[in-house]
C-alpha cells in the first residue's frame, strides 16, 4: 500500500527558485480524543506553484492528494516512487493551468487511517473534507469554490479520494483514484479470497480496525471481521460485521445511493493488470461497471504494471494532467454547474 516512511518532511526544500513546498500544522478538533491517542496536530505539506508568489492577486485552484498506507506525503518527493519528485513535476505544468496540492500526513500505528469517520482513528472524514479545506482556504490564494477543488490518492488514499468525493460533492468536484483499494468486497477480498486465510495485518488490520472497531475497545483489541475462516478450513460468514464494511466502501455506497458521483464534474480511476492486491483491480472494475449502470460519465483505465511501480507514469501522465485540463475548463459560465 506504501513503501514506508521516507526523510523527514522538515528536509523538504523550496523546489526552485519560485515553486515552494511548506509544511504547515493543522490542529483538528475532528481527531481530538481519538481512541488511539494519535496527536490531533497533523503535517500538512502544501506544494505553492511557481506563480503563486510572482501574481499576487492570482488564486489557484486546489487538489487535495491522499497517501496510502504506512506512507507519508514526503515520498513523493524524495524518489521513494521510481524516483519521482512531485514538485519538479509540477513545476514543469508550470503556466495558466497550476494548481496548488495539499497533502495531509494521514499515518498512525496501524499503517494507516482510511480517511473515514471511525471509533478508534478519529474522524479523518471531517478532517479532510471540512477542516483542511477551510484551513487551506483561511491560509493561502485559494479559489474557494467546489469546481476548483479536486481530490486524489494511491492505494489507500485512492480509497479515500472515491469515499470523500461521493460524499461530499458540495465541496469537491474531481476525483482520480491511482490504483484505489478496497472499493468493494472482490479479488483478494471476496469471500472466499486469501485475506481471510491468513493471520489478520498490514493494511487490513488497519481497515478493519477503521471499519468496525466498536465504541470503548480497547485501542489494541483485534478488530471483528466479516469473513474469518474455521478450523475446519471453511469461510465462516459474519453478515452484521460485513454490513457495516459495506457502509464504507465505495461500490456498495455508489448502488445505495448514486446521487452524490452523479454530481461530481470528473471522475477517473487506474489499476495495474498485476497488482498482487488483487482486491485493487478487481473492485476497481467493478466500480467502473456500477457507474456504468448508473449512467455516470468516468473514465477507468487498465495497464500492465503492479501496485506501485508505475506510480511515478500514472501521476505524472494521468492523475495530475486530469487536474490541469479539469481546471482549466472549469471556469465557464456552465461548465460544472450541477
Amino acid at each position: 500500500m506504501g513503501s514506508g516512511p521516507s526523510a523527514a518532511l522538515a528536509g523538504l526544500a523550496a523546489v526552485d527558485a519560485q515553486a515552494r513546498v511548506v509544511v504547515e500544522t493543522l490542529h483538528s478538533t475532528a481527531l481530538r480524543g481519538n481512541a488511539i491517542g494519535d496527536s490531533p496536530d497533523r503535517a500538512i505539506t502544501v506544494y505553492l506553484p511557481p506563480s503563486y508568489d510572482t501574481q499576487a492577486t492570482r488564486r489557484y485552484p486546489v487538489v487535495y492528494l491522499l497517501h496510502g498506507a504506512t506512507s507519508e506525503p514526503g515520498e513523493w518527493f524524495d524518489g521513494s516512487y521510481q524516483g519521482m519528485d512531485l514538485g519538479a513535476t509540477l513545476d514543469r505544468m508550470a503556466g495558466p493551468d497550476e494548481f496548488i496540492v495539499v497533502m495531509p500526513a494521514a499515518n498512525n500505528r496501524y499503517g494507516g487511517s482510511f480517511y473515514v469517520n471511525s471509533a478508534r482513528f478519529g474522524h479523518w472524514e471531517d478532517f479532510v473534507a471540512k477542516e483542511l479545506v477551510a484551513f487551506v482556504d483561511a491560509r493561502f490564494r485559494t479559489r474557494p469554490e467546489r469546481r476548483a477543488r479536486g481530490l486524489a490518492g494511491q492505494s489507500m488514499g485512492g480509497f479515500g479520494a472515491l469515499y470523500l468525493a461521493g460524499r461530499h460533492p458540495d465541496t469537491f468536484a474531481y476525483v482520480y483514484a491511482v490504483s484505489p483499494c478496497c472499493l468493494g468486497f472482490a479479488g483478494d477480498l471476496a469471500q472466499a479470497g486469501a485475506r481471510w486465510q491468513q493471520p489478520l495485518g498490514g493494511w487490513l488490520r488497519a481497515m478493519a480496525m477503521a471499519f468496525a472497531a466498536p465504541d470503548g475497545a480497547a485501542p489494541d483489541a483485534e478488530p471483528p471481521l466479516p469473513f474469518t475462516t474455521a478450523p475446519d478450513g471453511r469461510i465462516e460468514r459474519h453478515a452484521a460485521v460485513e454490513a457495516t464494511w459495506k457502509r464504507y466502501m465505495p461500490l456498495y455506497r455508489l448502488d445505495r445511493d448514486p446521487a452524490g458521483y452523479r454530481r461530481l464534474c470528473g471522475i477517473a480511476f487506474d489499476a495495474g493488470l498485476q497488482d498482487q492486491i488483487t482486491s485493487v483491480t478487481a473492485g476497481a472494475r467493478a466500480f467502473s461497471q456500477a457507474l456504468d449502470r448508473h449512467g455516470i460519465a468516468h473514465t477507468f483505465v487498465t495497464y500492465d504494471g503492479t501496485h506501485t511501480d508505475h506510480a511515478r507514469a500514472r501521476f505524472e501522465t494521468a492523475m495530475l494532467p486530469f487536474f490541469a485540463r479539469a481546471f482549466a475548463t472549469a471556469g465557464g459560465p456552465k461548465a460544472c454547474a450541477r
